[in-house]
């Protein structure tokens, strides 16, 4: 042990020697500011009170903030006030005259006094957000809990010994069942039977027959699940351990045969700012046919997922650095050169969100329609939109009350350029803990809401 530490100290002795001198350029590498995740969106309108939050590492910095619209070219500059506390946090309160025009354009520079490094934040380029001029507001009132719509058909159907389940005893972990399913091109319904690790298959118009079973991987039981060509499945998994660990995607045969096995790009869970993904991420199928996964970039503003596509149409695998560069943020691509943004809105940090907007952008950034979802009842989005026979579709969560006594459903609302959208409720009656969809919407031929 003794001579463990005699060799210890020897090491820190030598490398305080041999980088004495590169102490402040090493001290000045760290000084790394970047935006923080509030204060700010993607969509805003003229009535927002806006503020840009910067932290910069050190409660010392000083800066700026470079703020313009797209009607001008000429920036104003906003000093950057340190905020209260002990965060090294600063931020400066966009003025309401500058939200005008369609985009709001900035940046920022700080400096660190003590080693007298700069930093511009983006590294190069701007932030933007776009600016709802006159969108179509959507008032839902409050929301009338108990007045769910009847589903049209059941279209598969298990009994409880047919399916896996997860029931500890009381106050011994989650309780869960099937967490998740996937409608085919032909409207056959595959349920993901989590907790045995397979796929069970029903045909369209036989809910009470079910005709196969996909295997999967081994403790899959909280992984997405996709359909691909040809018949064949994708889920997420995870390989390694430690250091080495991250999440792959494996595309599997209609037998459960593996076809191939591709690593995700970005980093696990609460390793990086941006790019988190996990074997829960969910696996959502483009326009274009491509497959994506939606990656969490927790550091940038608005909350929206980043679409990184990961395998071709035609069911081949797209190499990790594509993934990244193919990745389009803050919208999601909808067909024909549009895409569409989604953003969860509240006036007061921390508090629930009253407020959805939607924008639909051409391809030069442009906003095509927009719409301002307002209720008296706390909302949020709780699956992927999708546009369903022309329309932007959301699926929204309606809650109320507290974990000992509260009302849960979902809101589907299909937005229509007028502002007369067509919205009926459905109950939210997943058993157990669920972290998955249980609301799918197919925008196939004769598809709709599952």
């Amino acid at each position: 042990m003794k001579k463990a530490f005699a060799l210890t100290a020897l090491i820190c002795a030598l490398a305080t020697i041999g980088t004495g001198s590169l102490s402040a350029a090493a001290r000045a590498k760290k000084f790394a500011p970047h935006q923080e995740p509030r204060g700010i969106g993607n969509l805003v309108t003229r009535s927002d009170h806006i503020t840009l939050v910067y932290d910069a590492g050190v409660k010392s910095a000083t800066g700026s903030v470079y703020v313009r619209n797209d009607l001008t070219h000429k920036f104003v500059r906003l000093p950057l006030a340190s905020e209260r506390g002990p965060a090294s946090t600063f931020k400066a309160r966009v003025p309401g005259r500058l939200l005008r025009g369609h985009r709001l354009v900035y940046y920022a520079v700080l400096r660190d006094p003590k080693t007298r490094r700069t930093a511009r934040v983006p590294a190069r380029g701007t932030s933007s957000a776009l600016i709802l001029g006159h969108p179509v507001v959507v008032d839902l009132g409050r929301h009338r809990f108990g007045e769910t719509r009847s589903p049209d058909e059941v279209v598969a159907r298990a009994r409880p010994d047919q399916v896996g389940w997860q029931l500890p005893p009381p106050g011994q972990g989650p309780k869960a069942g099937p967490q998740s399913f996937a409608i085919g091109a032909d409207h056959s319904i595959y349920l993901h039977d989590s907790f045995n690790d397979r796929m069970l298959v029903w045909k369209a118009g036989d809910p009470d027959r079910i005709v196969r079973s996909v295997p999967l991987p081994d403790r899959t039981a909280d992984n997405d699940v996709a359909l691909g060509p040809e018949g064949s499945v994708y889920v997420t998994h995870s390989e390694g351990v430690g250091a080495d660990y991250h999440v792959v995607l494996k595309r599997l045969a209609s037998t459960g045969e593996e076809l191939w096995t591709g690593r995700l790009a970005g980093d696990f869970f609460g390793n990086s700012g941006t790019f988190e993904i996990g074997v829960n991420s969910s696996l959502r199928t483009g326009p274009d046919g491509k497959l994506h996964v939606l990656a969490a970039m927790t550091s940038l503003p608005g909350g929206q997922l980043g679409w990184m596509p990961v395998a071709t149409p035609d069911g081949r695998p797209i190499a990790s650095s594509a993934q990244r560069r193919g990745t389009g943020w803050p919208y999601q691509p909808i067909g024909e050169g549009e895409r569409m943004i989604t953003e969860v809105y509240t006036a007061v940090p921390d508090s629930a969100p009253h407020e959805i907007r939607v924008a639909i952008v051409d391809r030069r950034g442009n906003i095509v329609r927009a719409w301002r979802v307002i209720s008296r009842t706390p909302i949020n989005l709780h699956d992927t939109p999708d546009v369903l026979r022309g329309a932007p579709t959301l699926v929204l969560d309606v809650l109320e009350g507290n974990d000992t006594s509260s009302r849960w459903e979902y809101e589907v609302l299909r937005l229509v350029p007028d502002g007369s959208p067509t919205m009926f409720s459905v109950p939210h009656r997943v058993f157990g803990d669920n972290i998955l969809s249980d609301v799918r919407l197919s925008s196939s031929p004769g598809g709709g809401v599952y």
